[in-house]
């Protein structure tokens, strides 16, 4: 019982997280292709900061429970399966890390091939998110279980 509150804390924000991810994927970033005109910019950068508000402590949580997880973890769980969901996490934060220079040019400036270079790269994370929820449930399945 003393780190299924890990499990428990890791999925939460997996959750909340993957939930993000899909609703970007499938509203949010594509409705920039509309907002063209001169308060763009303006735009992008409120986005910029509204979904980095809204990202960072989910992000931290899950990636700081996911190292945790793989390296300690519950004696009912496979570390392998908590290794790849921590790699998971990694490819996340790499693939958001390739994504933040796109976001940056669009503060500058509409760009539509940008906006969709940054649409194609952020299926990278949805799917990895996707990935680890369906992982981290069973897992969460398996411990409660």
């Amino acid at each position: 019982m003393t780190r299924d509150w890990l499990v428990l804390s890791n999925l939460a924000a997996t959750f909340f997280l993957t939930g993000l991810a899909w609703f970007l994927q499938v509203v949010h970033l594509p409705l920039m292709l509309d907002a063209r005109g001169a308060d763009f910019t303006i735009y992008a950068k409120k986005q910029r900061i509204r979904n980095t508000s809204l990202m960072a402590a989910p992000m931290l949580v899950e990636l700081i429970t996911a190292v945790w997880l793989a390296i300690d973890p519950p004696p009912r769980l496979a570390r392998a399966n908590l290794v790849v969901a921590a790699l998971l996490v990694a490819q996340v934060w790499i693939s958001t890390c390739a994504i933040v220079p796109l976001h940056s040019r669009l503060i500058e400036s509409y760009d539509e091939g940008t906006i969709r270079a940054v649409i194609r790269r952020n299926w990278v994370r949805t799917i990895a998110w996707t990935s680890r929820a369906v992982l981290m449930t069973w897992l969460a399945g398996v411990l409660l279980s």
